[in-house]
């Protein structure tokens, strides 16, 4: 059985995935290959501990790098992103999970002190954020809308795979009215990539990741805000809140409509990189 190293095999792998993907990611990624297919921590390449793949993982490795190289997301591969310390299922049918949402979870838990707080995601796709409030926030109720019966399928398996308090219902927001329910937060991470920002994204996003979910039109880059924050005044209780995922151009803008549906103590929180990210607002 021919003997491999580790140290070898993980710069190999870089050296392959490199061209197409950049230095940073395809680091990243050869840990994740050589932890995934044979079992080699990140302790066995600093060392160089010494290991002997079978023809099955050689071939596994093979096709794992082809596909990575053709720009196919590493999560759709497994089926599988953690966010907020959880890990949920994922396919092509939803979003993958971004590491910069994760601290939308943390603002709206330190927000303020929730008292068993009836709770709702629209655009809910994977899941992620519904579970994870759902999860982090005792006593929470969540419920999650989307469009997409595919979504919900995999949001309900994450709800169910996580113990999570969590339901999931079809909605069309820009077509349809939230049902009234008195509820304390409304939360929602809409599409908000302009067709014209397509130049700019990656491979790996544009040709494998749901349009749906990601884009609208240039002409109405806040379509979805202005639906929720019309409709959510019929389902939001009196001083509950609205959270919302940001285009980084359109912070003020999203201020100014906060202000024109008649909310208050509007609010924009920036992310780890410093880039408008997050806004808020109570109805009064």
């Amino acid at each position: 059985m021919e003997e491999y190293f580790p140290r070898n095999t993980f710069q190999d792998t870089v050296a392959l995935l490199n061209p197409e993907l950049g230095l940073q990611e395809s680091q990243a990624l050869a840990y994740i290959i050589l932890d995934k297919i044979f079992s080699i921590s990140r302790t066995d390449i600093i060392v160089n501990r010494q290991f002997f793949p079978d023809s099955l993982q050689k071939k596994k490795y093979n096709l794992l790098v082809k596909r990575l190289i053709d720009n196919e997301p590493i999560q759709y591969i497994f089926k599988e992103a953690e966010f907020y310390g959880y890990r949920f299922y994922v396919d092509k049918n939803v979003l993958i999970p971004r590491q910069e949402t994760e601290l939308l979870i943390q603002i709206i838990s330190n927000f303020r002190s929730w008292n068993k707080p009836k709770m709702a995601d629209i655009g809910t796709g994977s899941g992620c954020i519904a579970c994870s409030l759902a999860l982090s926030i005792e006593d929470a109720q969540l419920v999650g809308y989307d469009i997409s019966p595919n979504a919900l399928k995999i949001a309900q398996y994450n709800a169910a795979r996580l113990g999570a308090n969590a339901a999931f219902s079809t909605l069309d927001i820009v077509k349809q009215n939230l049902p009234p329910e008195e509820l304390d937060l409304i939360v929602s991470n809409p599409p908000y990539v302009m067709d014209q920002e397509k130049q700019e994204m990656k491979k790996n996003v544009l040709e494998f990741e749901p349009a749906l979910a990601l884009f609208v039109p240039d002409d109405d880059p806040l379509l979805f805000y202005k639906a929720i924050m019309k409709k959510a005044k019929i389902s939001l209780k009196k001083g509950g809140a609205l959270f919302f995922e940001i285009n980084e151009q359109f912070g003020e803008q999203t201020l100014l409509l906060f202000q024109h549906y008649g909310y208050s103590q509007a609010k924009v929180y920036k992310d780890l990189n410093d880039k408008q990210r997050f806004a808020s607002a109570v109805l009064e």
